[in-house]
């Protein structure tokens, strides 16, 4: 697995941080599913030993994004396998669409600024811009 490294701008390291806090919740749920309860069959031991690899992975990625203690306002350098960083700014990419997509129907009503119209904009291309990064990088 190729490894990469991508300058996360402060501005985005909130919204990353919250997806790969996503991404953890879900592989530690598919860890406990994987390890079965004692009256269920146990996944295979291959299954178990990949969330628990994630999990690692995920947990590293956490770190470099510093949580849980947050410095707010710096920039980051994260480090990691291509798939997993792609994974975590593909799910920020999603989520700032959809605040995009929020931001141009509260502007059509006239409910939000063109300002935010613009911050939201930016920030999916800021992210489309880590995504390709990160997949050039494969």
């Amino acid at each position: 697995m190729a490894q990469v490294a991508v300058e996360v701008p402060a501005a985005l390291v909130h919204p990353l941080r919250e997806t790969v806090l996503l991404l953890y919740r879900a592989a530690v749920e598919a860890l406990h599913l994987g390890l079965g309860a004692p009256d269920e069959p146990r996944a295979a031991l291959g299954e178990v030993v990949d969330q628990r690899d994630r999990l690692r992975q995920l947990d590293a990625l956490l770190d470099q994004l510093g949580w849980p203690d947050p410095v707010y306002g710096a920039d980051r350098t994260l480090a990691g396998p291509a798939e997993l960083l792609a994974d975590a700014l593909h799910g920020a990419l999603i989520d700032a669409g959809e605040r995009l997509a929020v931001a141009c129907s509260g502007s059509w009503r006239g409910e939000a600024s063109a300002e935010s119209v613009r911050a939201a904009a930016r920030e999916v291309i800021e992210l489309d811009r880590l995504v390709r990064a990160v997949e050039g990088g494969r």
